[in-house]
């Protein structure tokens, strides 16, 4: 079995490295595999990438860094590595992971041993078991949660870390929504995936550069890749609060000629407010059904046709 390992990198080049060295142990007591890993060096600037390794490989084949031309976040990365693989390389799987070491090599042979037992090709994400942040990050990832599947109607409780079947790359990297989110992007091509739990490791070294503005951006960009969801969803919720807001005027204006329990002037003002309301509620709905609209006509990103515009070179740090 050959399998390729990708994960981006942002001026984390210790952990990285010490990662690469765990994922050798790992393949040392595993069955024989061809194994190459894959560094995409996303544009960092504090420090730059190893030009030899600190240890000899004995299980990993090869080891190269490709170099972004700027900075795009490590979804983006992640998408221009999988559009490089499919275009570059060749192999049975494709190892998604993190490079700060919260992704366990340990993991890495049961997701492959839930790859090749499967009935037909089929990728498997690592589904978070215990986890190590704080109290205020589980209560927002809660809320994110339940907002994801409010407007989507899916569930999502996995990251990158996962294994792709070389068949489901060929199929991802033409989604443009890769662009913005890889394991939402999965889930809307609805390919075949399992779920395993995997417990959050420690990070090796230095510190999580994801503040709070970049994780709502990252939840954002998960319900983005389902747009079109999530556009109808909120469109039909636009619907219905106009309704209610036109049953309302239908109260006021009910309890006004109707009934001896009218403040004067309080129907006049209630109205007003109700109709503005009413009138934002509808351009919000007609802003709505133009964004679907267009962004189902424009293509965007397409990663295996856009790729290579970000990408400056691949460069070999080992190879057997």
């Amino acid at each position: 079995m050959e399998l390729i390992i990708t994960m981006p990198v942002f001026d984390d080049w210790d952990s990285a490295v010490e990662l690469c060295r765990r994922i050798d142990q790992v393949f040392r007591q595993e069955e024989p595999a061809r194994v190459s890993v894959l560094l995409v060096d996303d544009g960092g600037t504090a420090s730059d990438p190893p030009r030899e390794l600190p240890f000899q490989p004995q299980a990993i084949e090869s080891i190269s860094i490709l170099e972004l031309r700027r900075n795009l976040g490590h979804q983006r990365a992640i998408a221009i590595a999988l559009a490089h693989i499919q275009e570059h390389r060749k192999g049975d799987g494709v190892i998604v992971m993190d490079a700060d070491g919260e992704d366990r090599p340990e993991d890495i042979p049961a997701l492959v041993a839930a790859m090749r037992t499967a009935a037909r090709p089929t990728s498997v994400f690592a589904e978070r078991g215990k986890r190590l942040e704080n109290a205020t990050f589980r209560m927002f990832y809660r809320c994110y949660r339940i907002l994801h599947k409010l407007l989507t109607t899916r569930d999502i409780r996995f990251g990158n870390f996962s294994i792709l079947a070389w068949q489901h790359l060929e199929s991802l990297v033409v989604y443009p929504e890769l662009w913005n989110h890889y394991a939402a992007t999965f889930v809307k091509s609805r390919l075949p995936y399992v779920r395993l739990r995997a417990d959050r490791g420690q990070r090796i070294a230095g510190k999580s550069r994801m503040d709070f503005v970049s994780l709502v951006v990252h939840g954002l960009s998960a319900l983005f890749a389902n747009q079109e969801v999530v556009g109808t969803r909120l469109l039909f919720m636009n619907i219905f609060v106009t309704l209610a807001l036109c049953v309302l005027i239908g109260i006021v204006v009910g309890v006004k000629f109707f009934t001896r329990s009218a403040i004067p002037g309080w129907a006049t003002t209630a109205t007003g407010l109700l109709f503005i309301l009413v009138g934002q509620s509808l351009v919000a709905s007609v802003m709505l059904v133009i964004s679907i609209m267009m962004n189902r006509s424009q293509l965007g990103f397409l990663p295996i046709r856009d790729h290579s515009y970000f990408a400056r070179r691949e460069t070999t740090l080992y190879r057997r």
